[in-house]
């Protein structure tokens, strides 16, 4: 059987900043050798509201293993903006930190995304590493995500749409990429309640309360958001205005290990819905 990790170009390796993807990354880089065929592109697509240890991570991880990573923000869906100018390509010190595409999106659009309509995934993720591969040339091309074997249902979806998915074609599960990491001497250090996005609206409820007990003012900018150009809010039900209002009352009713083993933790947002081309 031919080794998965092996991928052959024009390919576009989505890195999404989390433990599977740069365990994925990795595998793919020790199948070649260290060093990648020049149209097999690493992309990071940052929307603003990364955690600082995320982008800390996806340096590292580029510096260390002698990979270059292509650092892209969103600036245009519009079809009459050449595409070479719909994204930006940045780099860990001027990569966007207090979410300026995401905000700069929401302005445009004039609505905030919520769990019905995640434009926020297709325009600032998907729709950005599509407009950085076709800019290089590439109109066909293989979409390598970090999907493993015990992520089922994203796995089926991923091949509805064509995507490589080398890790759970080899089976590796949850358990393998954190016993890989266990060995390292660096990670990616978030809890096990955080995510590469700070207060992502699909997070539930306790667990957006939990991300502003311990880091106070998260919440904040998702707020502005919601009051200033964005209409409705990112989830129906309540109002990240809402939200911290309960942490300031309550700082306390919201501590304690709620998470500490929540198997959507290392979910990498906007991988398995990506359509990349094929």
């Amino acid at each position: 059987m031919s080794d998965p990790y092996l991928i052959h170009g024009p390919a576009l390796i989505s890195f999404s900043g989390g433990r599977t993807s740069a365990y994925m990354l990795w595998r793919i880089l020790q199948a070649h050798g260290g060093t990648l065929p020049d149209d097999v592109h690493v992309c990071f697509a940052n929307t603003g509201k990364e955690r600082e240890e995320t982008l800390r991570f996806v340096h590292e991880c580029g510096t260390r293993w002698g990979i270059r990573v292509r650092w892209l923000e969103w600036r245009s869906r519009l079809k009459s903006v050449p595409v070479a100018e719909r994204f930006e390509e940045v780099g860990f010190n001027s990569a966007a930190r207090n979410g300026e595409p995401f905000a700069a999106r929401i302005k445009s659009k004039k609505s905030t995304p919520n769990s019905v309509a995640r434009w926020c995934t297709e325009n600032l993720k998907v729709l950005t590493l599509q407009a950085f591969m076709e800019a290089n040339g590439h109109t066909k091309y293989a979409n390598v995500v970090g999907l493993r074997a015990d992520e089922s249902h994203r796995v089926a979806k991923g091949r509805e749409r064509g995507s490589v998915m080398p890790l759970a074609d080899a089976g590796i599960t949850k358990r393998d990429v954190m016993a890989y990491w266990q060995a390292q001497d660096f990670d990616l250090g978030l809890l096990p309640f955080e995510g590469n996005c700070d207060a992502c609206f699909l997070k539930a409820r306790p667990k957006l309360w939990e991300v502003e007990r311990t880091k106070p003012g998260t919440l904040q900018w998702w707020s502005d958001m919601e009051q200033g150009h964005g209409k409705g809010r990112f989830v129906t039900e309540y109002s990240y205005a809402e939200l911290i209002r309960d942490v300031r009352r309550q700082p306390d009713m919201f501590a304690g290990g709620l998470f500490d083993d929540d198997p959507d933790m290392d979910a990498e947002c906007g991988l398995w819905c990506a359509g990349g081309a094929s």
